[in-house]
């Protein structure tokens, strides 16, 4: 049976560590996870580093045939030496896609990190081709996209780096190279080079209180994109300034559905099945 909803990139593996107010009342992440499941929400647990993939496995197999992971490191780790550990955690069969990996240089000007960054990307690449799984991407640039950058032309700097890599490979590989763009920021323009890529992408809780992202939104073919909460992070409307959780991607895959021309409904089953296709899950889990 498939899910109502389904939650592309969310971080169980972080929630108990994370507080927004002294008085708020965690719940462990048994709880929330299983909360999600019975609301009829699926979700994938994204690792981001060492400790975090692992546990990101751990916590999938408490959830049993519905519990799922990645395992990853996010660019911000290009100096860690974990991906040899990184690589065996991946042959799970509960790790569903590589990552969280790709190019963040928001705030970055050292070119030798830059540097460091795409070389750690080429790795995840080259195991996510060599097990067949998908693409966990995460990619930031130098400043935020939709703001002039003192009268000079958009930044784009890690999109442009991206693109170049992934269309590298592409030509080499076709159709095996699959990616989502989770929480892409890019403009239009830049999302168009990525749909030529065969890239999906995926949006969370921050579209339902900025208008930033809509044309992107509007635009992007049906069969290519997904719901997600980035949890704990940015909580949608009407829990924003809360902790976040899977349960509250029904919001987010509301508000896209809203931005959307196509029927609500239509638009809500094109999420949940996207998200099956890139996965490759069967719609039983």
């Amino acid at each position: 049976m498939k899910p109502k909803f389904f939650d592309a990139h969310t971080h169980l593996n972080m929630l108990d560590d994370y507080l927004r107010r002294p008085e708020e009342v965690v719940s462990s992440w048994q709880a929330v996870g299983d909360k999600a499941i019975k609301e009829g929400v699926n979700f994938v647990n994204i690792g981001a580093d060492l400790p975090s993939s692992r546990l990101a496995i751990e916590q999938a197999e408490y959830f049993g045939t519905k519990g799922l992971a990645t395992v990853g490191l996010h660019p911000t780790e290009s100096d860690a030496n974990d991906f040899d550990t990184i690589a065996k955690l991946a042959e799970s069969e509960k790790v569903v896609a590589i990552g969280e990996c790709g190019l963040e240089y928001y705030r970055i000007d050292d070119e030798d990190v830059k540097a460091k960054q795409c070389e750690l990307f080429i790795k995840h690449i080259e195991l996510a081709l060599r097990l067949g799984k998908p693409l966990m991407i995460h990619c930031r640039a130098t400043e935020n996209n939709t703001k002039q950058n003192h009268g000079s032309p958009l930044v784009i700097d890690a999109h442009e780096d991206l693109l170049e890599i992934l269309a590298g490979y592409r030509s080499e590989v076709g159709d095996r190279l699959k990616f989502n763009m989770h929480f892409f920021t890019g403009t239009w323009e830049v999302a168009k080079k990525f749909i030529e890529l065969g890239g999906y992408f995926s949006f969370n809780g921050v579209i339902t209180f900025t208008s930033q992202y809509d044309e992107v939104v509007k635009n992007l073919p049906i069969n290519r994109i997904m719901s997600e909460t980035d949890a704990p992070l940015v909580a949608p409307v009407p829990h924003r300034g809360e902790r976040n959780e899977p349960a509250y991607v029904q919001y987010v895959a509301e508000h896209i559905a809203k931005l959307r021309s196509e029927p609500r409904e239509e638009v809500l089953a094109a999420l949940v099945q996207n998200a099956l296709k890139f996965f490759d899950i069967s719609p039983k889990n």
